[in-house]
Formats: structure tokens, C-alpha cells, sequence
């Protein structure tokens, strides 16, 4: 009887995937096996002539590569599914034609809430017509609001202004200019309905599959963490969730530590907001921006930033610190140098990193404090010539320094942020760093992307490989990801969450018995 692998309902709790080529990624190459998987865990590698049951079903791979599961350590999946179903301005190259596309949303909605615009990507790269007044020209009645790509920055009409409260701050009410707090949290201005929160999960989760990633470190609140509960059963990825910094005394009332939850659904810790991104000027640098006299902002006080530490450090809570500029980086390794324990047992970790000097890099890895980063930035604007570099000078090159911080023994782990989401994107920009010592080999780059992602939720005993006793979650790829000359046209062509096709572009039955 033929046995489907193609959908979910038909697997059988026990299977061999047949005739794979499984990839090691660190003796960079493949083995030809099979995979014994019993009730979504990896049994044992089976060779070619091992024996079993004649009643076990077996999946013939036809000979792709296998490759475990992609774990985005940095994203805001539930948000994005939010915005999939709001105007996505990603695509624009010239604020009139974001504006073209606002009209056209306001003719059909009440509120345009309008995301992903990358002024970078402009023709004309120069957005200060985009303003208050402007948008009031759309629409003086419905309220317009158009958040940057990097979510530290956005611009509202009149109407959308008044919906944000004097108290917050960093808020520029003449030219109708919102920076990070404000920013970051427009949904709680514009709350999207119930039945919008519970699409984004299952959109945000089938967009993550289609990228091969099947574990996340989710960046959320109460809400969207209770979207997640109530879908707990038919979730398809696993989560860990790590509440903003608003939370965390809730958190410490409710006496919840790290990894409370189970292997579907889990808190990681808290995370924590200490500076802004290079594209708002946020970030904060210890030498001015090229393009501006200004420094960033750090956004917490030191004396605010100690008492999280020893708060998260006597309360099993680990820490997601946010640090784009090298100033910032400095105040976060100077208070967790004297407030952590040795070793860093609870695994603290800093986002992003993209401007650190060589001793902030060797006392990372001396302190074993994770670096949590995102190579598609690299790709995307720290190329000759883009962003990065007119906004930076010479410094762009220096940025996100994989290649250093593994020298240094540090922890280094990726995610995507959602910019866009997609390892394989991400994957391109390191191996292809504009600064050589800073690249890394294919195989490092996917290792980063999958096994050492577990370490940063305490999980690397069950997930990030392909071995006896770990989850089977895989990824079925059509070539092999090795060999360089295949990345950019790599196919994801199944996934596989807890033993169970997640997702399937086969177009062909692969199973027997």
C-alpha cells in the first residue's frame, strides 16, 4: 500500500526516509543514509542493507540533500504576519509611488497602515517630503501611518497622531515623526482585530516553512503570545517567546523562568530595548554618522539597565539585549561584566552587534554572552556603496564581524529580524562580507543558522542536528547546499516539523511500502 508522505493526516509514527544525502555541516559534506524517525524523533541513521520490519513504511528521497531545520533566532513572526494582511510598501522605489499605493489602500479602508518602506531603496534617496502635512494631503480623515522597514521609525498624518499618547516619547508631533518606543508599538494605537491576530499566526507560520525555518525566537507581547496559546495544538513551528522590556515585571509577579512551556510553545526571556538602527539614526555610535552630526541615543538609563540584569539574573530569566551601536555595546558588556554570573549560566544575549571594536569582541567571547545576528543586513545594505557606507564612511566594512567574533570563541547565532525573513537570503550575506576576515565558509554559515541557534534556547541536545535522539526537523533541499555555486538558486522542496511534511514542492508521491 502506498503511504503519502505529501500530507500531514497520513504519516505513519514510524518511517524511514529513504536514499538522503545527509549534510554535516561540520565535516562539510554529505552522507548517504537513511533516517529512522519514530513518534517525530530521529531514531538512528540507516545504512543501505540494515534491516526493518517489512511493515515499516519507507519515504524514497530520490537521492536530495537533508539538511536540519533553519532556527531564525531574532524574529517578529506574529507581526508579520500582520502586516501581510495591511499595505506592504516594500516593493516602492520613490515615496510618490508609496503614496500612490496609500491612496489606493484608503479607498478601501478606514485606517492605512502602511509598513516596509525602505527609503534606501528609493530612486531619489531623500525622504524629508515625507511628513505630517504631506500625508495630510492623502487624508485628513483617516489616519495614515507608514512605519520604516527597520520599525524604529514612523511617520503619521494628523489624525493617526492624535491616537498617540503626549507621554511617549521621542515623538516629534510638528513634522508627525515617531521613534522607537512610539514606533515599535503602533499596534497598541491600531490594534488589529482577533481574527487578524489569529491569521497572522498561520500566515506568518506557512511564509516561515516556505524559508525552511521550523523554530523561532519570537519577539512578542501578552496578546500575540496568547494568539499563540490558543492555536498551541495546531502549531506547526515551534516558538520561544521573549516579552519587550513593558513586560518584565509581570513576569517576575507570575514567577515564570526561562523555558517554562514545552517543546512547542516556550517563554524564553525578556528583551530588551537599549538603542534604536542605523537607518533612523537611532543607534548609538561613539563617532558621529557620516551623513548627520548626531550620535544616537541610548535609550536606557544605566541605573534602569542594572536593575534588569539583577532582576533577570536572581529570577532564572534570560536576556535579549537590543545593541546596533558600538556606545551601546559598551554600557551592556560594562554592567553585565559585574552583574552576571561567571560563564553566563542563563545565556544572555545581544542583538544585532553591528559596530564593536576588537575588545567588546574578545570579552564576548570571554564572558560566553551570545551574539545574536542577522546576515541579511550584510546583503541587503552593507554592500560597496549602499546604505551602510554612506551613512557610516569607512566604518560599514567593520560591521556585523562574523568572521572576528568566531575567532574570539564567541557564541554566534542568526536570525532575520523579518528583513526580509529567509536564511537563504541571509545566508548570501555572509559568506559574501565585503570584508574578507569578517566571511565565512558555506558550512559555517548554515551551522550558525541551525545547530547553533538551539544553544540560545537551551535546547541543543534535541534540536540543530541531524542525530539519534533529536527532533525530526528537516529540510529536503534539490541540490547540495555545500557547494557554493548552488546558493543562489537553492530550492527549499520540503520541510519537516516533528516527524510531519510542514511543507511539500515535490509535486511527486514519495512514499511506499
Amino acid at each position: 500500500m502506498l503511504v503519502n508522505l505529501n500530507t500531514q493526516s497520513t504519516n505513519p509514527d514510524t518511517f524511514i526516509l529513504d536514499n538522503a544525502l545527509v549534510v554535516d555541516f561540520a565535516k562539510n559534506r554529505s552522507h548517504p543514509c537513511g533516517l529512522l524517525i519514530e513518534h517525530g524523533i530521529i531514531k538512528e541513521r540507516v545504512t543501505k542493507h540494515a534491516r526493518q520490519p517489512e511493515s515499516t513504511s519507507r519515504f524514497d528521497l530520490r537521492k536530495r540533500h537533508v539538511i536540519p531545520g533553519f532556527i531564525d533566532a531574532h524574529t517578529h513572526l506574529i507581526p508579520e504576519g500582520i502586516k501581510m494582511q495591511r499595505l506592504d510598501l516594500g516593493q516602492c522605489r520613490s515615496l510618490e509611488e508609496c503614496f500612490e499605493r496609500i491612496r489606493a489602500d484608503l479607498e478601501k479602508k478606514d485606517v492605512c497602515f502602511a509598513s516596509n518602506w525602505d527609503d534606501t531603496s528609493w530612486r531619489a534617496h531623500d525622504p524629508k517630503n515625507l511628513n505630517r502635512l504631506a500625508l495630510d494631503r492623502l487624508s485628513k480623515r483617516k489616519p495614515i501611518i507608514m512605519r520604516r522597514v527597520c520599525g524604529h521609525y514612523a511617520v503619521v498624518n494628523t489624525v493617526a497622531l492624535r491616537h498617540i499618547p503626549e507621554a511617549r516619547k521621542i515623538v516629534d508631533r510638528q513634522r508627525g515623526y515617531l521613534y522607537e518606543d512610539a514606533a515599535l508599538n503602533l499596534n497598541d494605537f491600531f490594534p488589529p482585530t482577533d481574527e487578524m491576530m489569529e491569521k497572522a499566526v498561520v500566515l506568518a507560520t506557512e511564509k516561515a516553512l516556505r524559508h525552511g525555518i521550523t523554530s523561532v525566537q519570537e519577539i512578542s507581547k501578552p496578546g500575540y503570545f496568547r494568539a499563540l496559546q490558543k492555536k498551541k495544538n495546531a502549531l506547526k513551528i515551534r516558538f520561544s517567546v521573549y516579552l519587550t522590556e513593558k513586560y518584565h515585571k509581570h513576569v517576575l509577579k507570575t514567577g515564570m523562568t526561562t523555558g517554562y512551556g514545552d517543546d512547542w510553545l516556550r517563554f524564553g526571556g525578556t528583551k530588551i530595548f537599549l538603542d534604536g538602527s542605523v537607518g533612523a539614526h537611532t543607534a548609538a555610535l561613539r563617532q558621529p554618522y557620516r551623513d548627520n552630526s548626531g550620535r544616537g541615543k541610548i535609550l536606557m538609563t544605566l541605573r534602569r539597565l542594572e536593575w534588569f540584569v539583577d532582576t533577570a539574573e536572581s529570577n532564572g530569566i534570560q536576556l535579549m539585549l537590543h545593541s546596533i551601536g558600538d556606545r551601546t555595546t559598551d554600557r551592556i558588556l560594562s554592567v553585565l561584566k559585574k552583574r552576571t554570573a561567571s560563564g553566563n549560566p542563563l545565556r544572555h544575549r545581544i542583538e544585532h552587534l553591528e559596530l564593536l571594536d576588537r575588545e567588546s569582541m574578545s570579552d564576548i567571547g570571554g564572558m560566553r554572552v551570545i551574539a545574536s545576528m542577522q546576515p541579511n543586513f550584510v546583503i541587503r545594505w552593507q554592500m560597496p556603496g549602499g546604505f551602510y557606507e554612506r551613512t557610516l564612511g569607512a566604518r560599514y566594512t567593520k560591521m556585523n564581524p562574523f568572521g572576528s567574533l568566531l575567532r574570539n570563541r564567541a557564541k554566534v547565532i542568526f536570525g532575520s529580524d523579518c528583513m526580509p525573513l529567509g536564511p537563504l537570503y541571509g545566508i548570501q550575506g555572509a559568506i559574501a562580507h565585503p570584508s574578507e576576515e569578517e566571511r565565512l565558509t558555506v558550512a559555517e554559515a548554515f551551522s550558525l543558522y541551525t545547530e547553533a541557534g538551539a544553544y540560545a534556547t537551551f535546547e541543543e541536545k534535541k534540536k540543530g542536528k541531524i542525530e539519534p535522539g533529536y527532533f525530526a526537523d528537516l529540510v529536503i533541499l534539490d541540490k547540495n547546499p555545500l557547494e557554493k555555486k548552488n546558493l543562489a538558486g537553492l530550492k527549499i522542496e520540503g520541510v519537516m516539523v516533528g516527524g510531519r511534511m510542514a511543507f511539500n514542492n515535490m509535486h511527486e508521491s514519495l512514499g511506499y511500502r
